[in-house]
Order: C-alpha cells, then sequence, then structure tokens
C-alpha cells in the first residue's frame, strides 16, 4: 500500500473543498479581481499537496501554479450576468453565461495547476513556452468572440469586456502543445485536472449562482448574504473536483517519483535574498507595471479591461493577469526558492492593498511615499519575515498554510473598521446581528477553525517530507 492511501478519498474531496471554499469567500471580501483569486488558488493547492504528501518543496511549486492558474479566471466579468440570471425573462440565458465561465474558470485554472506537477522533470522552455500561449490565447479569444460580442453573456445597453472565451482558447492552446511535448502519462494527469476543473467550475458557479434566485424570494431581514452564499458554494464545489482529480491521482508514477525526491535546489538561498526577490517581483506587478502601463496607454488600468487602439492593446496585455504569470514562472525558474514568497506573500500583498486602499481612499495609491503605501509594505514584509522563517523550520508546509489561512482572516477582521457604522447594532435583534449583519465574518472564523483542527487532528505531516 502506497504512503498517501492513509488520506482516504473524502478526505481529498473534503478538505480541497472546504479550503477553497474559504478562498473563495475570502477572494470576493478582501481582494476582488484575479489578484483577490490566489488566495484559493493557494489554498487549494496547499490542501492537494499535503494529501498527496509531496515534499515541500513541490508544494512550494505547485502553490505557485495554483495562484497562477486559479488567478487567471478572476478576470472575468459576472455581475451584469448575474443581474440576467435574476430576471425570470433571460434566466437561463444567465444560467447559461454562470455555467459557462465556471466551466472556463475551472479548465484553464485545473490545467496550469497540473503543471506544478511536472516542474522538476520538465524543460523550462516548455513553461515559458506554454505561459506564452496562454497570453496569445487570450488575446485570440478576446478579439474573435468576446470583443465583438458574438456570444454575449453581460447587459449590450451597458456593455461590459467580456473574457471567458480568452480562457477558453487559453485552455486550448495550452492543452494542445502540452500534448505534443510532454509523455502521455504525464499529459493524462494534466487533461485530469483540466476536465474535472472544468466540471467543477460549471456545477459551482452555475448551480451556486441559482441562490441569488432564491434570494429574490425570500425575506432578506434575517440573511441577505446570497453573493456570499454563491461564492462560497463555488469555491467549494470546485475544490471538491480537483480534490477528486487529486484522489485519482495518487498512484501516477509521476507523483510517486517527486515524493522520492528530497530537494531540486540544494543551493544555499539566504534569507535577504529571499526577501528581495519577493520585494522587486511585488513592486513589479502591484505596482510598476500598472502605473507605468496607465501612463503609457492615457487610460485607467481596471481589471478585464477592454482594448481599443493600439496602447490599450498593449496595456491590455500586460495587465492581464496571464502576463503575470508568466513573471511568476520566469521568477520560479531563475530562484525556485522563492517559490513560497510567491505563492504566499504576494498572495498576501494584494489583500493588504485592497484594505488600506479601502483606509485611505483619498489619496494617489500609486505614490510610494502614502500611508497606503507604507501599512503595505510593513505587513507584507511581516508576512514575507513569517514565510521564510517557518519555510525551513519542521512541519513547514502545514505552518505556512495557517499563516496564509489567519493573515486572511486578520485582513478580514480589519475590514470590518472600514465602515464602523457597521457595529450600530442598536435596533438589531442577536439573531440578526449573529445571522445578518455579521454572519460572513462568522463564516470565515469558523473555516478557518475548522481548517486549523483539520490540519493538526487529520493531516498529520510526516516530519522527514515537511
Amino acid at each position: 500500500m502506497i504512503k498517501s492511501e492513509r488520506f482516504p478519498k473524502w478526505m481529498h474531496i473534503v478538505f480541497p473543498a472546504i479550503a477553497m471554499m474559504l478562498g473563495w469567500g475570502l477572494r470576493g471580501h478582501i481582494g476582488g479581481g484575479p489578484f483577490g483569486a490566489m488566495i484559493p488558488g493557494a489554498m487549494v493547492a496547499l490542501s492537494i499537496g499535503m494529501l498527496l504528501e509531496l515534499p515541500a518543496w513541490s508544494i512550494s511549486i505547485l502553490v505557485v501554479f495554483g495562484v497562477f492558474g486559479i488567478g487567471m479566471g478572476g478576470e472575468m466579468t459576472y455581475g451584469q450576468t448575474l443581474g440576467i440570471l435574476r430576471d425570470p425573462e433571460t434566466i437561463w440565458w444567465g444560467a447559461t453565461g454562470t455555467t459557462l465561465k465556471g466551466a472556463m474558470w475551472g479548465l484553464l485554472g485545473g490545467a496550469v495547476l497540473s503543471l506544478g506537477f511536472l516542474f522538476h522533470k520538465t524543460s523550462k522552455k516548455v513553461f515559458i513556452t506554454a505561459s506564452l500561449l496562454i497570453i496569445l490565447g487570450m488575446f485570440i479569444g478576446f478579439k474573435t468572440i468576446n470583443d465583438s460580442m458574438l456570444i454575449y453573456f453581460s447587459d449590450p445597453e451597458n456593455p461590459r469586456a467580456e473574457s471567458w472565451a480568452g480562457l477558453l482558447l487559453a485552455a486550448i492552446l495550452l492543452l494542445v502543445y502540452l500534448r505534443i511535448k510532454i509523455s502521455s502519462p504525464d499529459f493524462k494527469l494534466v487533461i485530469r485536472f483540466a476536465l474535472f476543473g472544468m466540471i467543477g467550475g460549471a456545477l459551482g458557479f452555475g448551480l451556486g449562482s441559482f441562490w441569488l434566485v432564491l434570494g429574490v424570494y425570500l425575506p432578506d431581514a434575517i440573511f441577505s448574504s446570497w453573493w456570499k452564499a454563491m461564492e462560497f458554494s463555488f469555491g467549494f464545489l470546485l475544490g471538491a473536483f480537483l480534490g477528486y482529480a487529486s484522489w485519482l491521482s495518487r498512484k501516477e508514477f509521476l507523483v510517486q517519483q517527486i515524493k522520492e525526491i528530497k530537494e531540486i535546489t540544494p543551493v544555499k538561498f539566504t534569507v535577504w535574498k529571499e526577501m528581495t526577490v519577493v520585494l522587486i517581483t511585488g513592486l513589479l506587478i502591484y505596482w510598476l507595471i500598472p502605473n507605468v502601463m496607465e501612463w503609457f496607454a492615457n487610460t485607467v488600468i481596471v481589471n478585464n479591461m477592454a482594448g481599443g487602439n493600439i496602447k490599450e492593446e498593449i496595456a491590455r496585455l500586460l495587465v492581464n493577469y496571464a502576463f503575470v504569470g508568466l513573471l511568476f514562472i520566469i521568477v520560479l525558474i531563475r530562484f525556485p526558492k522563492a517559490a513560497w514568497q510567491i505563492g504566499i506573500t504576494l498572495t498576501f500583498c494584494h489583500t493588504a492593498i485592497d484594505l488600506f486602499r479601502d483606509f485611505y481612499n483619498d489619496i494617489n495609491f500609486w505614490s510610494p511615499f502614502t500611508l497606503h503605501f507604507f501599512w503595505v509594505f510593513l505587513t507584507t514584509a511581516i508576512v514575507a519575515w513569517g514565510v521564510a522563517s517557518f519555510s525551513n523550520k519542521a512541519n513547514s508546509v502545514r505552518k505556512l498554510f495557517l499563516l496564509l489561512i489567519w493573515s486572511c482572516i486578520l485582513i478580514s477582521v480589519l475590514r470590518m473598521f472600514v465602515h464602523p457604522e457597521n457595529f450600530n447594532v442598536k435596533e438589531l435583534t442577536f439573531c440578526q446581528i449573529i445571522c445578518g449583519r455579521f454572519v460572513v465574518d462568522l463564516f470565515f472564523v469558523v473555516s478557518a477553525a475548522f481548517l486549523t483542527w483539520f490540519l493538526f487532528a487529520k493531516i498529520k505531516p510526516k516530519a522527514e517530507l515537511m
């Protein structure tokens, strides 16, 4: 019997499901867009890596591909699609839109996540080429389907730039390329995660979005957070299906091979070098590139921005999360020891950016000489130091997972003080306070506590592997 069998099938399903459910809920609460989607990407990768009992170096790489793959779906707009769903006359078109968008999110996310299993044995040129093909596929999908609104799931009277076809074409190009470049057994694992991701994403978003339909017919005097119920359902089902893919992959030769490798980068990597790498990478993706692109294209950089003239098209591609993923891969290839910093620290960093942007919403957040910049830098530096410290200790993966969970929970608690009027509960009953006003915040804490218990009681990593 192989080692990973000590974790039964239900754990492979439930643990990633709850981890991704929490991450997905936090994504819409403490960090939106693709950078916010790094949270569930990191959490599901951590849970899968621990269940497969992979060594810490391998899990760190899997986390990078997790934040890359799941983050890309965060480019999609779906607010208007949900509005279409809530209209009785267009409910099924809206449901088709949420199902399709969820499927594309899971398809590309699952495929890219699985690349983390190949990093130790595949030419690094393959990962660079694959990332470039993802960007190319995004552009083709934008120009052929999304921009022309050939198949459109938003409001044509008040159009929003969609990107689901970009994700579809990116996934197709990626999978075709991998079918040519890697072995059949390795491609079998990739296609498994891609297809189960597609099914989980389709069911998660397609079925989860009906919470908003149900909410129309129910009084919101006590509970009204149907949007969060949708996000929790999406994360739970996508995480469950990716977890099931990990269960089916537990006996694959590729997975067993990884367990035999103690380390792929024995070269010493000092803490200060690690901190320097994450600082430069963070400044590049969160500050320099978007700032320069706003100046270059003379436009405000927004999530899922539409195309236009040549400058706007260039800016659109360079601020697209697929390009950020390419930068992550380049850094990972050059500095594989910095993988934890990319997956944990940079995931946290955007939650801090989002939080302090709301606290200091009247200042220029591109300026490095502001309190916004100071607090983001300070809190991120603390997490980065924690990552550097924990990654060199026994049971490092569990400690890093807990660091990610509770640092994000802390941000969610601090966010409550952005709107202090929410604490005015004089006219509310106890049930309205608990089940209405603060139900989402309590759900986060309870979910985090459950994952913490699960990590200590059910997932007991072996010291020699962690």
